[in-house]
């Protein structure tokens, strides 16, 4: 009898490895699509938001030929937290970009750096086409990127009024980090319904990032951490998230390190700034509406009670919590 060329496991492995190779190749797909359908999603949102305000102005003079302003989101947090760094992430994961992480903000070193003051920074972040080169001229979300809080023990309601009116921002997000000593941390926690509601007093939405995702020990000590703040700030949007950052890979003398993209942190930080995008054409749906029923009816009285105003951010319960942990070790 002749014997095969080729024994019967060789040719079992040569298929199983065949098969777990299109597996990843499928996967690997399937997330790129996912990054790419939020770039979409976000660049209709920008779409949308520069029809409204086209049709807001109605009457074709010359205030009706000026771009509308592009959306601004306001990013603040306490030095070292990550919020530079936050920044540097979102306009990477917007441009679709590869290779070398490129600064656009200047984050803090390992140790928080100096006390020395720091200028508002407005970086232009412009969102990636279809087939991944530049988007249009309205392709452009504006993140500030705020000098840091003072620490938490000495902040005053005076410093969080002047980091949230600086700049006219439309949304504001607040970065903590996750690995932060825990006196310093739970000071942090400790000033959210103070920051919560001075946010809110000003007509704007709050979105809480914890940065160092990675520090956390266990899914628990990550609900833990997930159902304080999302109580002492009275939201549900709470998103942990590890920024893209030099020292991710070590020093190198020679060159910038090149930056591996990661699915987790693409996707989060698209969601979070589309998000973003959905509470501002809220705000601005809302501030048109109010001032073209004070033109049509300025005799009408005000409501003493306001509606509530409706919650669009997606719950981060305990099941998803745990998906996004698990989706992170593998």
């Amino acid at each position: 009898m002749r014997m095969p060329r080729l024994p019967l496991l060789l040719k079992i492995a040569a298929a199983a490895a065949a098969g777990a190779l299109a597996l990843i190749v499928a996967v690997r797909l399937r997330r790129e699509d996912a990054v790419a359908s939020l770039r979409r999603e976000i660049r209709e949102a920008l779409s949308t938001l520069v029809t409204d305000e086209d049709d807001g102005d109605g009457d074709g003079s010359a205030k009706g030929d000026a771009s509308p302003p592009p959306p601004s989101v306001l990013i603040t947090g306490f030095r070292a937290h990550g919020k530079s760094s936050l920044v540097n992430t979102a306009c990477r994961a917007l441009a679709a970009e590869d290779g070398p992480l490129l600064l656009r903000a200047e984050a803090s070193p390992p140790g928080g750096g100096t006390d020395g003051p720091r200028r508002r920074r407005r970086v232009k972040a412009v969102v990636a086409g279809a087939d991944g080169d530049g988007g249009g001229d309205g392709d452009v979300v504006e993140l500030l990127d705020a000098p840091p809080l003072p620490e938490a023990v000495r902040l005053t309601r005076e410093d969080i009024d002047g980091a949230i009116n600086g700049g006219n921002p439309e949304c504001v997000v607040l970065v903590l980090r996750c690995d932060a000593p825990a006196k310093e941390r739970n000071a942090a926690i400790k000033r959210l319904p103070e920051i919560s509601a001075a946010v809110r007093n000003k007509g704007l939405n709050l979105i809480i990032v914890l940065t160092f995702k990675k520090a956390m020990r266990s899914i628990r000590q990550a609900e833990e951490l997930l159902r304080e703040v999302s109580f002492r700030a009275r939201t549900d949007c709470v998103y942990f998230i590890e920024n893209y950052t030099w020292s991710n890979n070590g020093p190198n003398l020679r060159h910038p390190p090149v930056i591996k993209n990661d699915f987790e942190t693409h996707f989060t930080v698209l969601t979070i700034i589309r998000q973003c995008l959905e509470f501002i054409k809220l705000n601005r749906s809302q501030s048109k509406d109010k001032n073209n029923g004070k033109q049509a009816k300025p005799e009408e009285p005000k409501p003493k009670n306001p509606p509530a105003e409706a919650k669009h951010c997606r719950k981060f319960n305990d099941s998803s919590v745990r998906l996004f942990f698990n989706s992170s070790e593998t």
